[in-house]
């Protein structure tokens, strides 16, 4: 039986502290957050504020879901006390504590942390990955994110904390980015739209597209290639015919669109504790803050940026 610990009890850390007690061949040993959360009684784990000391007590795994600047910080404590980690995106809220764990596994010589890239293994993506080799050539690549929000973001917390996602997806899915050039779009009540051109090492071109809403939840991936093209499905919804129209619930939040994978995400995790990490690795988040740091450059400078070249290192490939 493995013994893991969650460090963060917001909306994320709760759900994975739900889904690793549901899971066999694991035990939740302990909840942190510097916080108290009086509601956490009710899932009877071990519950303490004292974030450094559970990251450094060695537990078999550390789920880390605390907000995105400590993230960096507690893998590394949790990989010293010689644990395996899955941190929730982004592996760091800068290059630098990305860097600093990547040089931490390689002087461990093996990968012990997964990145909460989660969209790998939702079933949409994932058939969405496997049919594009078909297709051909790629021409263009086209990643729309659409977040329930109703609260003013900064451009730097849009791009690390949300469109991380959609820059891992253009990787994953074979992409190299060699410059980005990023925009705003500014719109009412602060609400942020970002739109991110890639300009790709095959010589294709990504778009990426964020908007903060207060609507409605949506994922999209379409790619146009030599051969035809594709896009990624919808979860599957009810459709209602109610007051004279005809119409399909969207959703309000990641939940109805992702809580499937991040259920596989923790499931796998789990099982690579009793052998090799699999998953997204700390490599693939340095690559996504790559283009994030680009991107950020872009933004406050108007014009393209080219993306830092990355050659990971052995460990990694």
């Amino acid at each position: 039986m493995k013994r893991v610990a969650v460090i963060g009890a917001g909306g994320m850390g709760r759900f994975h502290a739900e889904t690793l007690i549901g899971l066999p061949g694991v035990e939740l040993a302990a909840i942190a957050d510097p916080f108290p959360h009086p509601d956490l009684d009710r899932l009877a784990v071990p519950v303490t504020t004292d974030v450094h000391a559970c990251a450094s007590e060695g537990w078999d795994g550390v789920v880390i879901a605390s907000p995105d600047q400590t993230h960096a910080a507690l893998t590394l404590t949790a990989l010293d006390a010689g644990s395996r980690v899955l941190c929730e995106k982004p592996l760091s809220h800068d290059l630098a504590g990305a860097r600093a764990v990547i040089a931490k596994e390689v002087e461990l010589g093996e990968r012990r942390v997964q990145v909460g890239f989660m969209r790998e293994v939702d079933p949409a993506h994932a058939a969405f990955a496997e049919a594009l080799p078909d297709l051909g050539e790629l021409h263009y690549l086209r990643c729309t994110h659409r977040n329930t929000n109703a609260e003013a973001r900064s451009p730097e917390t849009v791009v690390v904390q949300s469109l991380i996602h959609d820059i891992h997806t253009v990787h994953w899915l074979g992409a190299t980015v060699v410059d980005v050039d990023a925009r705003t779009i500014p719109r009412p009540g602060g609400l942020m739209h970002v739109l991110l051109v890639l300009r790709l090492a095959s010589g294709a071109t990504a778009t990426v597209e964020f908007s903060d809403e207060t609507y409605a939840y949506e994922v999209e991936v379409e790619a146009t290639a030599a051969r035809g093209m594709i896009t990624t499905s919808a979860p599957a919804r009810p459709r209602l015919r109610i007051d004279g129209d005809h119409r399909t619930p969207i959703g309000d939040d990641w939940f109805g669109w992702f809580a499937d994978a991040y259920r596989v995400q923790d499931r796998l995790w789990v099982e690579s504790l009793h052998g090799d990490a699999m998953g997204p690795t700390a490599a693939d988040g340095l690559r996504a803050q790559l283009v994030a740091e680009a991107a950020l450059a872009s933004i406050a400078s108007g014009g393209p940026v080219d993306v830092a070249s990355y050659d990971p290192p052995e460990l990694y490939r």
